[in-house]
């Protein structure tokens, strides 16, 4: 299709206007009472014009076909799930359960969407360079505006009570903290493409920009994909010092363990540390109030093995609490429910958030792999993840090909992004059920699936 370039940089370009989109989503719920803000339009339009791309490219590409035969099967199990549920369900919120299948579907088309896309453009279009500067525009966005609000006392507060942490002007920390994570790494990577001496060290500003509102955001999230960010890039350089192109990478690999150094060296003072150890404070001292309220033992444990013990009072579950904020409460909940159902339900799915009730209303566990699994059961969760697998299977089986790409900068990056997408949706959720979060998973494995390799054979 000849002048269509404009489809490319209008479907990419969206990426960049995301932040935008996010305050004003925060606007719109903080002062207007409507239960439909302009971020789910918006991203619902967004939706639409890709499956709408997929059509215009079905002709000429097979993974076009391939696409669309696939969305049809799925948008046709989510109405089999909504029907069957609504007969399951009481109460059922058919409204909620349109708007959560909504979510869920986003990766899935988007990823299909630019991978259909990247692949008819990779060779009359400078695709990685393209979506490196829309990644960066977003990452700016969001750092200067994070930084710049809190140093003008107007920042938003990541909690109602107790922690500490800041986000900025937008509404969701999670859905906040999840987006710079994956941005993180994909940021870093302009500093390693471009920095070749230290007199271009200033390449290094919007990852520190970035890494600064990640840690001020007070999640353990945002703390440890900035860690595990400076800690790949710092393994791949160090590796790099022992290959012909170790004179390039030297600046990189000073500046990287500087970050690296700094960063530990703060974490104590962090946000996100302190927040680990308020939780402790709050876990202990509901554990001492449930032993006070049990019966007195008859004899008396000595001084000596009381201070033991409270030198080591959290056990197994208090860990999982810390770790999980509270989410396993809820996972043991969903799981109780779901291996009660009948087998039709297993398989088809329970529907957003399961059995609700008036009295208690939908909850998600907030994990979302499981999220997904209890919703969509065995043969829903198959179908969604089909997409991921085919993409990380060929990313697997290309790098087992070719080792040297754990080398290679860009390869690294983009990779942590997406184990970071992974790790964040398994233990936090806010990634595959957010559309905010999931488009930009969505570019960078798309990238990796189309681009990467493409361009190392070229």
């Amino acid at each position: 299709m000849k002048n269509t370039y404009w489809l490319f940089f209008l479907f990419v370009g969206f990426i960049s206007i995301q932040p935008i989109i996010d305050m004003l989503t925060t606007y719109m719920v903080l002062n207007m009472d409507s239960g439909l803000s302009i971020g789910v339009v918006i991203r619902f339009l967004y939706m639409i014009f890709a499956g709408v791309l997929l059509l215009v490219f079905a002709k000429q590409s097979k993974w076009a076909r391939y696409s669309i035969i696939y969305l049809i099967a799925f948008a046709l199990f989510l109405g089999l799930n909504i029907y069957l549920n609504h007969q399951w369900k009481d109460p059922y919120y058919i409204g909620q359960e349109i708007k959560f299948f909504n979510k869920v579907v986003y990766m899935n088309v988007t990823l299909l969407g630019m991978i259909v896309i990247f692949s008819h453009y990779r060779s009359s279009v400078d695709v990685k360079r393209i979506l490196s500067k829309n990644l960066l525009t977003a990452s700016l966005i969001i750092s200067i505006v994070f930084i710049g609000t809190m140093l003008t006392g107007t920042a938003l507060e990541s909690y109602q009570y107790n922690k500490i942490g800041f986000k900025g002007w937008f509404y969701a920390a999670n859905e906040l903290g999840a987006t710079i994570a994956i941005l993180l790494p994909l940021t870093l990577l302009l500093a390693l493409d471009k920095v070749r001496s230290f007199s271009k060290a200033y390449y290094w500003i919007p990852f520190i920009l970035l890494a600064v509102s990640s840690i001020m955001l007070g999640t353990k999230v945002g703390l440890g994909a900035v860690i595990l960010s400076l800690v790949v890039a710092t393994v791949v350089l160090f590796a790099k010092l022992f290959t012909n192109k170790r004179s390039l990478i030297k600046a990189n690999l000073v500046i990287s363990i500087l970050l690296l150094i700094v960063t530990g060296a703060t974490t104590p003072i962090s946000p996100a540390y302190k927040n680990t150890y308020t939780h402790i404070d709050m876990l202990e001292a509901k554990k001492e109030k449930t032993e006070k309220e049990k019966p007195e033992k008859k004899e008396k444990e000595k001084p000596a093995k009381k201070k033991k013990q409270k030198e080591s009072n959290l056990d197994d579950k208090d860990i999982q609490n810390l770790i999980l904020s509270s989410r396993e409460q809820f996972l043991a909940h969903h799981k109780e429910e779901y291996a009660k159902a009948p087998i039709a339900r297993k398989m088809i799915g329970m529907g957003f958030s399961g059995d609700y009730t008036k009295q208690l209303p939908p909850k998600m566990i907030e994990m979302d792999f499981y999220d997904l699994f209890f919703s969509l059961g065995i043969i829903g969760f198959l179908l969604w993840v089909l997409p991921l697998l085919v993409v990380g299977l060929t990313v697997l089986v290309r790098l087992f090909k070719d080792p040297s790409q754990l080398l290679d900068e860009s390869f690294m990056m983009y990779s942590t992004a997406i184990v970071l997408a992974l790790g964040i949706a398994f233990v936090a959720g806010h990634v595959f059920t957010a559309p905010a979060v999931t488009i930009y998973f969505a570019a960078a494995a798309a990238y990796l699936f189309v681009i990467h390799f493409k361009q190392k054979q070229a």
